[in-house]
């Protein structure tokens, strides 16, 4: 994913003292304070996964997990962040850190707090935007969300924030959906970019609803194309690029996104939980990391999402030269 100038230097340099340790290492914390929501997404997996929504961290528990995780960014996601009574103590506590954090939200509730938040470089706020109007209501399960994310969207911009989105695309997706919302988001609203995954098989999600990989890759081969030509904003490295539309392998790399709930820490990642942990340090000596991703775990076969596989290609973008030069290429266009 793209960041301004400081936030690239910042995670450079975090990255860079990393790799002389030799060691696994996080580049970004997926911080749940709640897992309580104001919506119920068709494919949600926290609805499947968890019997109660009522779980929370408090405050200063949700700001000891970016103490304790080194990673430089933390993804607040959840739930919904914004019902989580003190999110502004929090964001401002972690500014201060500092981290560079992409608050995750439905945007039910961010006009309202477009008053509360100050625009940072390093805040961002990541809409959940599923595509155009029709398919984002049905995939959400709220008629007129999309009207409203946009407007927030809209207002949020002419503020000053940083504004990106989140798009999952799954079977019933249509590609020409999913082009037209880029379209949209990069010429006529004038979005700081998109992030852009496939709909994931594993045990908490209707196989109905998601694509095998094959599947995915078809699409994703599409809306490489359309965005070469185009220039929309698709937040995807280039090594991630590639091996969403089938041009090279991965392996998944769940240590480089760090899932911390109010159940603890959980592992192997943010889709599975094969254990709970009370710290940071707990988990990276608990897990067995290399028993995971595609060819490992059947249920790893077919995802493709982005938590665990673009950290695989920040860390093989650091491999040789060549990678590193096509990297950071893509880093400072657009």
């Amino acid at each position: 994913m793209k960041f301004p100038l400081r936030s690239t230097v910042q995670i450079g340099k975090y990255v860079a003292q990393q790799q002389r340790k030799g060691e696994r290492y996080p580049l970004v914390l997926m911080l749940e304070p709640t897992l309580a929501c104001n919506i119920a997404c068709i494919g949600c997996g926290k609805i499947r996964e968890y019997e109660s929504n009522k779980a929370k961290l408090t405050v200063e528990e949700t700001i000891d997990s970016a103490v304790q995780c080194p990673a430089p960014v933390v993804s607040i996601c959840g739930g919904e962040p914004l019902v989580f009574k003190g999110i502004e103590e929090v964001v401002a506590a972690m500014l201060e850190m500092p981290k560079n954090i992409q608050l995750c939200t439905n945007a039910l509730r961010l006009e309202q707090f477009l008053d509360v938040f100050q625009p940072d470089p390093r805040l961002t706020f990541v809409v959940h935007l599923d595509g155009m109007r029709e398919i984002h209501d049905y995939v959400c399960d709220y008629p007129g969300l999309w009207d409203i994310a946009v407007d927030a969207i809209k207002k949020a911009r002419a503020k000053g924030f940083r504004v990106s989105t989140n798009t999952t695309i799954f079977k019933e997706t249509e590609v020409s959906d999913v082009i037209e919302m880029m379209r949209y988001l990069t010429d006529d609203i004038g979005i700081d970019g998109m992030l852009v995954a496939p709909g994931y098989q594993y045990s908490q999600i209707d196989p109905e609803l998601t694509m095998t990989r094959d599947e995915h890759e078809v699409k994703f081969r599409a809306i490489r194309a359309e965005v070469k030509k185009k220039g929309y904003r698709w937040l995807a490295t280039p090594i991630y690029q590639d091996f969403l539309t089938g041009e090279r392998k991965l392996p998944c790399a769940p240590w480089g996104s760090i899932t911390r709930n109010p159940y603890g820490w959980k592992g192997p990642c943010y889709l599975l939980t094969d254990g709970i942990f009370p710290t940071y340090e707990a988990l990276l000596e608990g897990i067995e990391w290399e028993n995971y991703g595609p060819g490992n775990d059947h249920r790893c076969e077919h995802c493709g999402i982005h938590s665990g596989f673009e950290p695989a290609a920040a860390f093989a973008s650091v491999s040789s030269v060549r990678e590193s030069a096509r990297s950071m290429a893509w880093t400072l266009t657009g």
